[in-house]
């Protein structure tokens, strides 16, 4: 076990940047998978208004009304400095100004933009309440000049209006059974975090692996092992089980830190095959480090390389995109990159796409397909580049 024990030594050697990965990545991950299970989780937003009424009538009065129902009415100063110093301190969200002739253009049918004319607004920050906020005006004047245009008086129309827009329609996402085989202990919130793995798996693990693999074959580590009783089948041996272990430690360090996130011990399939779906990424996040330190012998080529391609995996593939929002043209061109067939079996069991536990199985087919065509290659170059010993 000399060479295991040689394996381990330089890996504590490089421990800290293991561990500074490891940390780094970790604290990265649990912010974004907080933040993404707050938008997958739809609450209503609201912002603090400042309301400049120019019109004072009845219709003005009743808008305003509606607009503080579910948001924050701040009262200032009407001073244009004072409105921007209080947007830019984020004690406003949006400034409103509503026109003087608000009401009689209101019961008018011009030509142009349903709310050409009535409204002046300012807002410093762009955002999905901000934006929400013009929608809402614009189908509040549509709406009420649809009901006098249906013949209701100003003051019916804007409660007809408002009775309208407050109507919830429930709304039901049917699926196909046969095509969904999600289930309650793995959703779409928790899978936010294995579909970040693909990216995590593969810069941690090539930059923990890379720098142990080639301190083991410098040319003096190299010459001093092959003076010893070690043979080189015995040499290959030690070194992929010393890989192994180290893989499976970080693999497992990861699972672990799922389970906080997860809020306990995994449960259900979905979850199970979740995990096993990552555990054969890591695999082949492995193999990718040993044909790196094949080619490469520069550890900072080798990190460039990995950070290359877990970016652009993750991008392209739909570790940070949805696979849903992607095209399908370049869905189809990424098909030649593993981390689209993880990201679709973890998108599968998710309930993100329809599929059927079949597709799961040929995803990690896939993958383990992978996992052989770089062996090969490696296996391949590594010959070619084996000199014969001069006699």
């Amino acid at each position: 076990m000399q060479v295991f024990n040689l394996f381990f030594k330089i890996a504590r050697s490089k421990i800290g940047i293991t561990v500074l990965y490891l940390v780094v990545f970790l604290v990265i991950c649990f912010p974004l998978v907080k933040a993404t299970e707050k938008q997958v989780n739809f609450e209503e937003a609201t912002l603090s208004l400042f309301i400049d009424d120019r019109d004072q009538s009845e219709a003005s009065r009743r808008l305003v009304e509606k607009l503080s129902e579910k948001n924050e009415i701040v009262e200032l100063e009407n001073d244009k400095r004072v409105i921007m110093d209080a947007m830019y301190y984020d004690i406003v969200d949006y400034s409103l100004v509503i026109k003087e002739g608000f009401e009689e253009k209101l019961k008018s049918f011009e030509k142009g933009a349903l709310d050409e004319g009535l409204f002046e607004s300012w807002h410093m920050r762009d955002s999905y309440a901000v934006a929400m906020m013009g929608v809402f005006l614009s189908e509040y004047v549509r709406d009420v000049r649809m009901k006098l245009a249906m013949g209701y008086e100003l003051p019916e129309a804007i409660t007809e209006a408002e009775k309208m827009m407050d109507a919830e329609i429930p709304v039901k996402i049917i699926t196909d059974p046969e095509k969904q085989i999600a289930d309650k202990n793995f959703t779409e919130n928790f899978a936010v975090f294995f579909r970040l793995l693909s990216y995590l798996l593969l810069v941690v693990i090539t930059n923990a692996l890379c720098p142990v693999l080639l301190n083991l074959n410098r040319e003096d580590q190299r010459k001093r092992i092959e003076c010893s009783r070690v043979s080189a089948s015995s040499f290959v041996r030690q070194t992929f089980s010393g890989s192994a272990v180290l893989v499976l430690i970080i693999w497992l360090v990861f699972m672990a830190a799922g389970t906080v996130l997860y809020g306990g011990m995994y449960r259900g399939t979905s979850c199970y095959l979740a995990i096993l779906n990552s555990f054969l990424f890591a695999m082949f996040c492995a193999m990718f480090a040993v044909f790196l330190c094949t080619f490469w012998k520069s550890t900072t080529v080798v990190g460039m390389i990995a950070q290359i391609m877990g970016l652009g995996m993750a991008f392209l593939c739909g570790a940070f995109i949805p696979q849903s929002l992607m095209d399908e043209n370049l869905l189809k061109v990424v098909r030649i990159l593993p981390g689209y067939w993880y990201v679709k079996a973890t998108d599968v069991l998710s309930g993100a796409q329809d599929g059927t536990l079949q597709d799961v199985w040929i995803c990690f087919g896939v993958e383990a397909g992978f996992f052989l065509l770089f062996l090969i290659i490696t296996i391949a170059g590594s010959t070619r580049r084996v000199k014969p010993r001069k006699a």
